[in-house]
């Protein structure tokens, strides 16, 4: 075989290779999110999607309102996404999982919310069910609710 014939065997192999791996990140999940008309008492309202381990996600759960304030929030800042939503939102983002990384939370920073209405602050959702997946996030006057998109 000649040189330009093995040139061309290897760019070939190059190519596949990338496609293969490509493939495999194909996992990505979109978040849409949806608002009421008016939220958060008028306000922009913070929400952060924050791919964590088991570990960290009971440690934001622990942390619960106070998460944005938090010297945890500021250690997982670079595995965070920070999105400011107003009334009447319509918005997406795409997320690629991250390795080693099972569990997305998603948290919002109401300026008053109930106090026995903690899930409403605060949504888990394991890779399973994320992962690749489409999921919508329902905001709401003063919670939020994730279900899959339809």
């Amino acid at each position: 075989m000649s040189l330009r014939g093995r040139s061309r065997t290897r760019a070939w192999a190059a190519l596949g290779l990338l496609a293969v791996a490509l493939a495999g990140c194909s996992s990505t999940s979109t978040v849409a999110f949806r608002c009421d008309a008016v939220v958060n008492e008028g306000l922009l309202l913070t929400i952060d999607l924050v791919q964590v381990n088991e570990g960290e996600a009971a440690q934001i759960r622990q942390e619960g309102a106070r998460w944005f304030y938090s010297p945890l929030r500021q250690q997982l800042a670079l595995r965070t996404r920070t999105l400011a939503v107003k009334g009447g939102c319509i918005q997406s983002v795409s997320l690629t999982p991250q390795k080693g990384y099972d569990i997305l939370a998603i948290v919002a920073d109401y300026r008053t919310a109930p106090s026995d209405r903690v899930e409403g602050l605060m949504q888990f959702r394991t890779r399973k069910e994320w992962q690749g997946q489409s999921l919508e996030v329902l905001v709401r006057s003063a919670y939020l609710t994730v279900q899959e998109a339809r």
